[in-house]
């Protein structure tokens, strides 16, 4: 089902009080009750997410490889759809957390209903990145995404820290984990946290985690025009791989590039 009703002038005014809003679990629940489809936990534009969620698998998958067997912790769940994604690429396990109730209500409700390949896998629990994560099972899994959490769930640098080692805390020696994040210090772009790009390998490397490549996504000018209202994906998707094509091929690009992904791996192994 389709949202586009959000304005780019709404989106400006949320971006206003993001520190207030983001933060707050209250409002991810709101958005899982007000919306439909994937416009829960990403863009107002269902058609935009569809195009946005395949990219992202794309890179996801590019990056990780195959991961059949393995235990995936997906951090900052949303809705589940990359949970799913992993339970349907053949991990062995799947675990989303999320620290809105109604959010991983959703999650849970979507997967028992979906025809997606071993959905079952998939299970989900509410849990804080920041509060720490221990009670989904310390130096239990292969894999660890992140994909727009830290950067809304932290409000500083202590946090940010606290959060990469309570996630690095749950990968087995040698894990690895994915993240992929809105990384900014633009007023603009930015989501709840004003950092940038070597503050959070920083964090990432005092937390005992190792740099291993990096990527990036979303050309912003084409989000910030397709993604508040629901155009035809005939018009929006050349649009989208055009924006898409641009960043691959030209590095000098990258600060227009909403989402930076970054992959590490755990000590041991």
């Amino acid at each position: 089902m389709s949202q586009g009703t959000t304005s780019i002038w709404q989106l400006f005014k949320e971006r206003r009080t993001r520190d207030a809003l983001y933060h707050a679990s209250d409002y991810w629940d709101s958005r899982a009750s007000a919306r439909d489809g994937l416009a829960r936990s990403i863009w107002p534009s269902n058609v935009f997410n569809e195009l946005w969620d395949e990219r992202q698998r794309a890179l996801v998958q590019r990056t990780l490889g195959d991961v059949s067997g393995h235990k995936v912790v997906d951090v900052g769940c949303g809705t589940g759809r990359m949970s799913r994604y992993f339970a349907s690429l053949g991990a062995g396990e799947v675990v989303g957390i999320d620290f809105s109730p109604a959010t991983v209500e959703v999650a849970h409700k979507e997967t028992v209903e979906s025809r997606v390949p071993n959905a079952e896998r998939a299970r989900f629990v509410v849990g804080d990145v920041v509060a720490g994560l221990d009670h989904v099972g310390v130096g239990a899994f292969d894999d660890a995404i992140v994909l727009g959490c830290f950067s809304v769930a932290c409000r500083d640098l202590p946090a940010l820290e606290k959060a990469f080692e309570n996630v690095r805390r749950l990968l087995k020696p040698g894990g690895r984990l994915l993240v992929m994040e809105p990384i900014h210090r633009s007023p603009l772009l930015r989501r709840v946290l004003d950092l940038g790009l070597e503050d959070w390998i920083g964090c990432a490397n005092r937390a005992g985690l190792e740099l291993l490549g990096g990527d990036r996504m979303g050309f912003f000018p084409v989000r910030l025009v397709c993604s508040v209202r629901d155009l035809p994906r005939a018009v929006v998707g050349p649009i989208f791989r055009a924006g898409e094509t641009l960043l691959d091929a030209a590095p000098y690009l990258a600060p227009l590039s909403d989402y930076k992904l970054l992959l590490f791996r755990a000590p041991g192994g």
